[in-house]
């Protein structure tokens, strides 16, 4: 059962000190796209996307405010793949890459529609912190 943003509960029992690093960012930036806290969402992006390397804010913001798009409730199901990056031609400041993986309802603020959604989020260490990649 999904649950509404900010209600997940603040610790994973019998998860090691990455994984909890891992679920508290994501629950974070969860948490900031239900309550449409854009600024601390932009804050969640990490520094080596293409994404971030390619959206200032003002582009961002411009691109979150048309989303029709709200996350009204979500669980995270689990954390997975965890791995070191072993790529780092491509990915020079990247320390890991984690996987999660989310059951979202989401509303669409165009159609007036609700949908049920499962997603998989990746998450990215850079400087010894979290940030959705």
């Amino acid at each position: 059962m999904a649950v509404g943003y900010g209600a997940e509960p603040a610790l994973i029992e019998g998860a090691s000190a990455e994984e909890q690093a891992i679920y508290e960012t994501a629950k974070k930036y969860l948490d900031a796209e239900g309550k449409r806290d854009l600024q601390a969402v932009y804050g969640y992006l990490a520094p080596s996307s293409i994404y971030y390397a390619t959206h200032d804010y003002a582009a961002y913001l411009a691109e979150a405010e048309a989303s029709p798009v709200r996350i009204l409730e979500y669980k995270i199901l689990r954390i997975a793949h965890i791995r070191d990056n072993d790529d780092k031609q491509n990915f020079p400041g990247v320390e890991k890459f984690a996987r999660v993986e989310v059951d979202m309802k989401v509303f669409y603020t165009d159609t007036e529609q609700t949908a049920e959604v499962n997603f998989d989020f990746t998450f990215i260490k850079e400087g010894g912190r979290w940030y959705k990649g």
